[in-house]
């Protein structure tokens, strides 16, 4: 194994962003330590600079009475077995290896239990010149997603709400177009708001409604939203960002 250095500690961070669900510790770790947060650390690649795995431990190895405790990060590319000489404890493992980590330590006579499974919730920001207002072109994208769209007359309300009213979608970073909208209707209610299937759990619909209130609040626009019965995710988005609920209406 090769301890890194300065200079490859700062490359190795720039190597595992964006930030990934497989190396979020091992980032974080190598973030701390570039900015002299976490000077009792030490990060170690099985090779340089072309590395599969990458191990942050201790500077000085603390023994209780047989064991060594060395924490071991998960390493970038999932599909690659890590090789450990001694894991007597680890701190987080992605539950998809659980079973060969297990398998490892019984291999090694290491006993192995489970302390506890933990939810990885990463927040993402979106780069501003992503976010920006819809344009008239995305009207028969919006429609053909729109519960109540899908025809005309519902495509030439959808062009009236860009037409008229403020919007805001997250582009696509590949220069295609939106991935994730909200648009305002005559009412002024908050409404259409949905993200593409694929491109779901980022972070986009929260980052747009914050967003749009904030920008509504500025013009001096009423903010204010309709949620169907039921809808329990945007129902949970909105009150998580102050929106309370004021009883229902048909």
């Amino acid at each position: 194994m090769i301890v890194l250095g300065e200079d490859e500690l700062q490359q190795a961070e720039k190597a595992l962003a964006p930030l990934s669900p497989a190396a979020v510790k091992v980032y974080g770790c190598l973030f701390s330590i570039n900015r002299g947060k976490a000077l009792n650390l030490e990060v170690v690649a099985d090779s340089w600079p072309d590395f599969s795995v990458l191990v942050c431990k201790p500077k000085v190895q603390v023994r209780f009475k047989h064991l060594t405790h060395t924490p071991h990060i998960p390493n970038r590319h999932t599909d690659n077995a890590a090789r450990y000489t001694e894991v007597p404890y680890i701190y987080s493992v992605d539950i998809n290896h659980l079973d060969a980590v297990t398998d490892l330590a019984a291999q090694h006579g290491v006993p192995a239990r489970t302390q506890c499974v933990m939810h990885l919730l990463p927040l993402f920001s979106v780069p501003e010149d992503r976010i920006r207002p819809l344009q008239a072109e995305h009207a028969a994208l919006v429609n053909s997603t729109w519960k109540y769209g899908g025809d005309h007359n519902s495509y030439n309300s959808v062009l009236g709400y860009i037409s008229n009213h403020p919007s805001l979608c997250v582009m696509d970073e590949g220069g295609g177009g939106p991935l994730s909208w909200v648009l305002v209707y005559h009412h002024l209610a908050l409404g259409l708001l949905y993200t593409l299937p694929q491109h779901r759990r980022k972070g986009y619909a929260k980052t747009l409604v914050s967003r749009m209130a904030g920008r509504l609040l500025e013009l001096g626009y009423p903010v204010y939203c309709f949620v169907e019965e039921g809808n329990s995710a945007s129902y949970g988005l909105f009150t998580s960002l102050g929106f309370t609920s004021s009883g229902c209406c048909d």
